[in-house]
């Protein structure tokens, strides 16, 4: 009896075992035979909170992080993907990155880094300081994005594999600051990969599929074992859209955020905001700002320091910033909030028509020949040429105005060097560019290069932060440049997303913190 049981239990079981086969057979199956999309076993899909969409203003022109300049890149992939020495806090402060602990000798030219010890890159390799010594030879010998910070190197050492040492010519404060970008970044020298349009870091993501222009796709790296596990699966990177459309696909859940909105798209959800019952934009501080930058080589009329006065008087810089759509903040002189060396009491050259026009009638308008040539890249739109024109017209300073495409404004501007004013965004970092007689401005002026040695000649912060601090105001005296405002990116995102950062979202979107709700 007993075991009549044991057997229709057995063929009970049997009946079950067969029944699963077939049911998972037909579920894998019936998409082949019906063409209706592809499958998934059900224990392998995500939930709905597994893939985050991102609507980004700018596009990546190449993922080669090595040579690829600019934020794009950098929004979408440092940190997510290549990790640096060091990493920058909301601020922009250094913070532990690849390097745990590190320590500075007295004399401020020996900073010995201690290295993570679960650290691995994407294949798996454990990533150790002989790959951070590789890396920062790399930079310097390949001229790689980042490879000015490092000219004050003298000697780099790797003692075991979790101890990088670095050795300076001379004090340099900045030093810590510039691992966390670029030059910090640890590549992996056995990779072999096509960088332009792929990946090979360490970071908690890595590069699943990319198209130009239009989308990235960011997938989890598996080997990744530090601190900064990534809680989302895939992150997609959208770049195309126009300002109706993307509201629309946040509103409906096709998008989960937009970064550093544009003005127009902005504007669209300002007036959809109370209908649709979300909040507005949200306007993050950054350490860029945007400058219009003067030529300052013999041959332009702003190589002449009154010309320079005359245009920073004659600029309304809050009128220009309004332009960028949020709250862009006018500055008083090159560094913003976000800098150690900021005076918010540095008003230099205020909107003033009566100081301008009184600097212009220095010279007659056969001065000026066909006018200052103003070029800068689209992404300011017209209104900002049009508006820096009518200004400088109101004060008898006639302009010629093109707007162009961002390769025709590197090869006229960045290498040729080919206008008298052109708009530049520019971290806070980069006004060392004014004591290079070599960058864009062309700008060669002793004192100031002495000047510069001296900031970075230091061995503690605060001493950094003062001498910083006198050089901004001894480099806005020369007017070099005018500093016209802040950027302030905007973001927007959907009520399920959480951990979006509050500042540096332009070139600096830490994707590990990103949580969903629901």
């Amino acid at each position: 009896m007993a075991h009549g049981r044991h057997k229709q239990i057995k063929s009970g079981v049997i009946f079950l075992l067969v029944l699963a086969v077939l049911t998972a057979g037909t579920y894998i199956a019936w998409p082949l035979v019906t063409g209706q999309g592809g499958w998934q076993l059900p224990w392998a899909q995500g939930g709905s909170g597994q893939i985050v969409r991102i609507r980004a203003r700018h596009a990546p022109v190449s993922l080669d992080i090595r040579t690829e300049p600019g934020h794009a890149t950098d929004q979408a992939l440092m940190g997510n993907v290549y990790q640096t020495l060091t990493r920058p806090d909301a601020k922009g402060r250094p913070t532990p990155g690849l390097a745990q602990n590190w320590e500075v000798s007295a004399n401020g030219l020996l900073y010995t880094f201690h290295l993570r010890d679960d650290a691995r890159f994407a294949d798996g390799r454990r990533l150790t300081s002989e790959d951070a010594l590789w890396s920062l030879q790399q930079i310097i010998d390949h001229q790689y994005q980042g490879h000015r910070d490092l000219d004050g190197l003298a000697r780099v050492t790797n003692p075991d594999d979790a101890t990088l040492v670095i050795g300076l010519k001379s004090p340099n404060a900045r030093l810590l600051t510039a691992l966390s970008g670029r030059a910090g970044i640890v590549y992996d020298r056995q990779a072999r990969v096509n960088y332009s349009t792929r990946s090979a870091g360490s970071g908690p993501y890595q590069v699943d599929d990319w198209q130009p222009g239009t989308s990235l796709t960011l997938t989890a790296n598996k080997s990744y074992r530090g601190p900064d596990k990534a809680a989302i699966r895939k992150v997609i990177f959208s770049y195309a859209g126009g300002p109706e459309q993307t509201i629309k696909d946040l509103d409906q859940g096709r998008l989960d955020a937009v970064v550093d909105m544009d003005p127009a798209t902005a504007d669209q959800a300002r007036k959809t905001s109370s209908a649709k019952g979300r909040k507005a934009p949200t306007a993050t501080p950054s350490t860029d700002n945007v400058v219009l930058a003067f030529n300052n080589e013999a041959s332009s009329l702003l190589s002449d320091q009154h010309v320079r006065e005359a245009v920073r008087y004659a600029l309304d810089r809050q009128a220009l910033a309004d332009l960028e759509g949020g709250e862009a903040k006018a500055l008083g002189g090159p560094l913003n909030p976000l800098s150690p060396g900021y005076d918010p009491g540095l008003q230099a050259f205020p909107f003033d028509r009566t100081q301008a026009a009184r600097r212009t009638s220095y010279y007659a308008q056969s001065y000026y020949h066909g006018g200052l040539r103003l070029v800068y890249p689209q992404e300011f739109g017209s209104q900002a040429g049009d508006l820096i024109r009518t200004q400088l017209k109101a004060v008898g300073i006639p302009s010629q105005v093109s707007m162009v495409d961002q390769a025709a404004f590197r090869d006229q501007v960045l290498n040729h060097h080919d206008y008298d004013m052109a708009l530049l965004v520019m971290d806070n970092d980069e006004i060392d560019r004014f004591a290079d007689p070599a960058s864009t401005m062309l700008f060669d002026n002793v004192d100031i290069q002495n000047s510069w040695k001296q900031v970075t000649d230091c061995t503690d912060q605060n001493t950094y932060a003062e001498r910083l601090r006198a050089f901004a105001r001894q480099v806005s005296d020369l007017s070099p440049s005018d500093w016209l405002y802040q950027r302030m990116p905007l973001v927007l995102t959907a009520p399920r997303l959480q951990g979006m950062p509050s500042s540096l979202l332009d070139r600096y979107l830490p994707l590990w913190n990103l949580r969903v709700q629901g």
